[in-house]
């Protein structure tokens, strides 16, 4: 930018321009924390930038806390051993969404410390320790005997 740009014409041009910019990234952003790297992100970023006009979502349904997703699904272990990758994929399951590692791990340090969780088997290394739920099992919708 030089001193022929500071016109009032020209830094209207460029605060319009900006704002466009602003626009589109914020799209995008949206985007990707909808998706959070999940499925074709690719195809609906391209789908999205060549909308100029306002999109108009359909509302959606409020989410679940997430502490409640969490414990339905250390819930579900049964009481079984896991391991923190275990536990992980029966997130993503629920939630269409793969949770953090800091996530994961102060969720489990949390469930320990409030005693719903114990550590089953001590392991040095990459995979990490194995957990164990206490939480009750849930109940499944079992047949009735007529």
């Amino acid at each position: 930018m030089n001193a022929a740009d500071l016109t009032p014409g020209a830094l209207a041009k460029l605060e319009a321009k900006l704002l466009a910019d602003l626009e589109m990234v914020r799209r995008v952003r949206a985007l990707l924390e909808e998706h959070q790297m999940g499925g074709d992100v690719a195809a609906s970023v391209a789908s999205a930038l060549p909308a100029a006009a306002p999109a108009i979502s359909a509302p959606k349904a409020p989410e679940r806390p997430r502490q409640e997703v969490l414990k339905e699904c250390l819930a579900a272990t049964a009481g079984l051993p896991f391991a923190p990758q275990d536990f992980k994929e029966r997130v993503k399951a629920a939630t269409k969404q793969w949770p953090g590692d800091q996530e994961t791990k102060i969720f489990l340090g949390r469930m320990i410390r409030q005693g719903c969780v114990v550590v089953h088997e001590v392991r040095r290394g990459r995979l990490g320790n194995l957990y164990r739920s206490l939480l009750d099992v849930p109940d499944v919708a079992a047949p009735t005997a007529s």
